[in-house]
């Protein structure tokens, strides 16, 4: 589904809805870098844990094309750009997101920031996130997870979270 409407009054950037087994999200900036939103099933994560199916996706942003090749600028339209994308595939309250913040470059801490505060500046009341440090060698994978508190799994969700986040200490 393509987004349609002036860019100045809603603040963000068009986005088209491309689909696929990654349920891929685009957009395109005015510098001309396009990202993908990717929302990659991930239920798999959860059969050990959890009984019944589970929708849960990875939630995945990614740099599909920089034309520059320099670092990108902050651009004040991608991070409510996103957060539309993120509310349009969250429309399912049984979804689960799961976000991995990447530490293929030492950021992840910086992700997590910068996840954390989109979400807590612009989530809706019916959303939780809870967090979980994983040891990973001498670094941590930080993973977010989202959810509806209507969500059939809700309870058994912040469970599991909070037994893994008590694993590292």
């Amino acid at each position: 589904m393509q987004e349609k409407g002036p860019l100045k009054e809603r603040n963000r950037y068009d986005f088209a809805w491309i689909g696929g087994e990654q349920n891929v999200y685009a957009f395109t900036t005015s510098d001309e870098v396009v990202y993908e939103i990717r929302f990659v099933p991930s239920d798999y994560l959860f059969i050990d844990y959890i009984e019944g199916r589970v929708n849960a996706f990875e939630m995945v942003i990614a740099v599909a094309d920089n034309p520059t090749g320099k670092h990108i600028p902050a651009d004040p339209l991608t991070e409510p750009t996103i957060l539309a994308i993120f509310y349009d595939f969250f429309r399912s309250l049984e979804h689960v997101i799961i976000y991995i913040c990447d530490s293929s470059d030492g950021r992840e801490k910086a992700r997590f920031r910068k996840f954390t505060s989109w979400f807590f500046n612009n989530t809706r009341a019916d959303l939780v996130k809870m967090d979980a440090w994983i040891p990973d060698g001498d670094r941590h994978t930080i993973l977010s997870g989202i959810l509806s508190r209507k969500n059939p799994y809700f309870s058994q969700f912040i469970e599991l979270f909070h037994n893994l986040s008590e694993a590292d200490k």
